[in-house]
């Protein structure tokens, strides 16, 4: 079954008022599955990451390091809150219905959505502190800042190819999940009936 056939066969059975159709119950459970891995994914990056930098500078004899574990437990920080915050009220539905099964939906897609701002944001600011850290605590900031930018190193080129491949995941999950709210929004709005 394709995925608008399905779509219009839960907008019948939902506005037929019959009971949560089956594959919109296990699309959320689906759902909900994944929101649970990516909780545990990150408590995982926060130990690991926020762990790794902290050790580093407890060892480091180096004040700069400093710079970067402050900045790293922020970005942190910011993630949570906003993670915390996005995903309120959207961990399981209010009713066993249709259409609490179909607003859930709809928040989640929303939480989405918002998810794809934020993450394009936070990934560009972290790039701009962590590559100036880089400039400024590594032989690097002999270069002139563009020389070293722009084709300066592998590494340096490997973060501008990471980069172009993480926003042009970004855009095209953000076509996907603005289709799948155009739709759901479908969904809730009732249907003339036919004649």
């Amino acid at each position: 079954m394709d995925v608008d056939t399905e779509l219009e066969v839960w907008r019948q059975q939902w506005q037929s008022g019959t009971n949560v159709p089956l594959d919109l119950r296990r699309k959320v459970e689906r759902q909900s599955r994944f929101m649970k891995i990516n909780l545990i994914g990150e408590i995982l990056v926060t130990i690991i990451i926020g762990g790794a930098v902290t050790g580093w500078a407890a060892r480091s004899p180096d004040s700069g390091v400093v710079w970067l574990v402050l900045g790293t437990w922020v970005y942190i920080a910011i993630a949570w809150t906003f993670g915390l915050i996005v995903n309120r009220g959207s961990w399981s539905p209010s009713a066993q219905n249709t259409a609490a099964f179909i607003d859930l939906s709809v928040r989640r897609c929303r939480a989405r959505l918002a998810g794809v701002w934020f993450a394009a944001g936070m990934f560009s600011f972290q790039v701009a502190f962590v590559l100036s850290w880089v400039y400024h605590y590594s032989p690097a900031h002999l270069t002139p800042l563009l020389t070293w930018l722009f084709f300066g190193s592998i590494p340096i080129d490997i973060v501008w190819v990471c980069t172009a491949a993480f926003f042009g995941f970004l855009l095209w999950y953000r076509r996907r999940k603005q289709t799948e709210l155009a739709y759901l929004r479908g969904l809730q709005e009732p249907r003339p009936p036919e004649r």
